[in-house]
């Protein structure tokens, strides 16, 4: 079985989605392919970051300090840890870079767990190619690869190219969660669901 997911680092219904989506594979007795997809909610985020807040207010106005009191509660009952009063909107470009550079070595869902945690729990900056790099040491990559991959050209094309094939594949909201590149799951499905698909899935094989 093929799973392909679709997110942002930016995106706190990601972070929601993809933390239920692991809680039901954990459930799951089988080891489906996932391969993660990178999107951009935000490509016009600045670098560096600027105070979360002051992002969602320019965009939502008087609608954003509740917009985000409610999905840092729906956080929490997922067992995450929301902190938007340090969170850093940036760009997530060379995050996602990072993501891909990290796939050769089969670290890239670990380190897009560790990049959210980044953003929404620590108020680090995603777009400072010094942070990504960190977070991509802590979890076994060796960090100066890292810097010299996010310093030049590499994966710029196909980060691209990949980014644009989410709209040509009709991908315009995230998380999307696409199962043998066929059905289409949008949105931050409760982990009952996510199991109930990922059994369903199996047994139409």
């Amino acid at each position: 079985m093929r799973i392909d997911i679709w997110s942002d680092i930016a995106c706190p219904w990601c972070y929601i989605g993809i933390t239920r989506f692991e809680r039901a594979l954990a459930q799951f007795d089988g080891s489906p392919e996932i391969r993660l997809h990178p999107f951009q909610l935000d490509p016009d985020a600045p670098i560096p970051g600027i105070p979360a807040i002051v992002r969602y207010e320019a965009r939502f106005g008087s609608d954003a300090p509740e917009m985000l009191a409610r999905v840092t509660r729906e956080a929490v009952n997922e067992g995450l840890d929301f902190h938007y009063e340090r969170t850093l909107a940036a760009n997530t470009f060379d995050a996602h870079r990072a993501i891909g550079f990290a796939r050769r070595s089969g670290l890239d869902r670990a380190l897009e767990k560790r990049l959210f945690a980044a953003y929404f729990t620590q108020g680090l900056d995603v777009s400072d190619r010094v942070v990504l790099a960190d977070c991509g040491a802590q979890l076994g990559l060796d960090r100066d690869e890292l810097a010299a991959y996010l310093g030049g050209d590499d994966g710029v094309d196909e980060l691209r190219r990949e980014l644009n094939d989410a709209f040509v594949r009709g991908i315009t909201a995230v998380p999307s969660f696409v199962f043998e590149d066929e059905f289409l799951i949008p949105g931050a499905v409760d982990s009952a669901s996510f199991l109930r698909i990922l059994e369903q899935m199996r047994a139409l094989r």
